[in-house]
């Protein structure tokens, strides 16, 4: 299976089937029933307890024109006004775990682990979809330690209106549980997939 554009008008329809191991599929954010981002991925494994899927060092990404963080991204969500331009993911090939109707997916990169706090992915025709909730939590490799990352980005969200008060509880719950399990020695993602990624080319 190929990941169509999104320009090609992108299956965003449910699909209950899992993919197979190998199927080339896209990480699409939508907002407001536009597509924010478009990453295309391999499925590595996609089953009732745990999503995998790789994404290449030097993919050809979709994202929208202009600053990629910050006040700029939170005007574009507010008016939902942006367009999609081709980018090159210059970061290095990542692993992205996740379990089914978590709200976080779990990046492996060479110097931690980053969380990054989303909606759950929800299966569709042209891979998973879900959006970004700005806040993220950076792991060590060897799960000892951690911080939050873009609080300050995050706190400019809310207020602008982007979140409710009650949204943005749920998001930081979202991140407390994952510290939770942490310091239960109970980590939310199988560490064993660092050394069991595909090497990069």
């Amino acid at each position: 299976m190929t990941a169509s554009a999104p320009e090609d008008d992108a299956d965003l329809a449910p699909r209950a089937e899992p993919f197979a191991p190998g199927d080339r599929v896209a990480i699409v954010e939508v907002l407001g029933g536009q597509v924010w981002t478009w990453r295309p991925v391999t499925v590595l494994r996609d089953a009732s307890d745990e999503i995998a899927l790789w994404l290449p060092g030097g993919t050809v990404t979709r994202y929208p024109a202009g600053p990629q963080h910050g006040e700029h991204t939170v005007r574009q969500w507010l008016t939902g006004e942006w367009h999609l331009i081709d980018m090159v993911w210059q970061g290095p090939g990542t692993l992205r775990l996740t379990r089914p109707g978590d709200p976080f997916d779990v990046w492996h990169l060479p110097d931690c682990w980053y969380v990054n706090l989303q909606e759950p992915l929800v299966r569709v025709g042209a891979g998973f979809a879900t959006i970004d909730r700005i806040l993220d939590l950076v792991v060590a490799h060897d799960l000892a330690s951690w911080k939050w990352k873009d609080e300050d980005e995050f706190a400019h969200a809310q207020d602008a209106g982007l979140f409710t008060p009650a949204q943005a509880a749920a998001i930081r719950a979202a991140g407390e549980s994952v510290i939770a399990a942490l310091e239960a020695g109970t980590p939310p993602w199988d560490p064993t997939w660092s050394t069991r990624r595909p090497p990069e080319p």
